[in-house]
């Protein structure tokens, strides 16, 4: 049971990196979401706080990118997602799992982070946080 619920987050984790990978050119924000398989948080937490982000992410205001930290092969892969966005420097020093940091996409500064444990309202308003201070 664990496998599949770590199966369906990370495929959860790919649709919501790929949908908002397609709404990146009018973005004001860009939230990176640290997660890894061996992640406890992430495992239980993950595929509701990534349901929570696309139903509150209609107009696509904010950008997510995904920064998988299982192991080697996805950390190189994550930091060329990374560098296409310009954070891969800014994003050196966040490496916990579970987390989403709100970035400004033109500043590239840090607006807010959250952890994916937080409740469904937390992790909505930490959006809302985020393009707030972004505008």
């Amino acid at each position: 049971m664990k496998n599949v619920k770590t199966i369906l987050s990370s495929v959860a984790f790919i649709m919501l990196v790929s949908v908002s990978a397609f709404a990146a050119n009018g973005s004001k924000v860009i939230a990176v979401v640290n997660k890894a398989d061996w992640c406890p948080v992430c495992q239980k937490n993950g595929m509701r706080a990534m349901e929570t982000f696309k139903a509150n992410n209609k107009d696509m205001a904010i950008q997510f990118v995904g920064n998988d930290l299982t192991n080697d092969k996805t950390k190189a892969e994550s930091r060329k997602a990374l560098k296409k966005v310009g954070l891969e420097k800014a994003m050196a020093k966040y490496n916990g799992t579970g987390m989403v940091y709100f970035f400004d996409a033109d500043s590239k500064e840090l607006i807010t982070q959250i952890s994916v444990a937080k409740s469904n309202n937390e992790l909505a308003q930490a959006m809302k946080t985020a393009e707030k201070a972004a505008n």
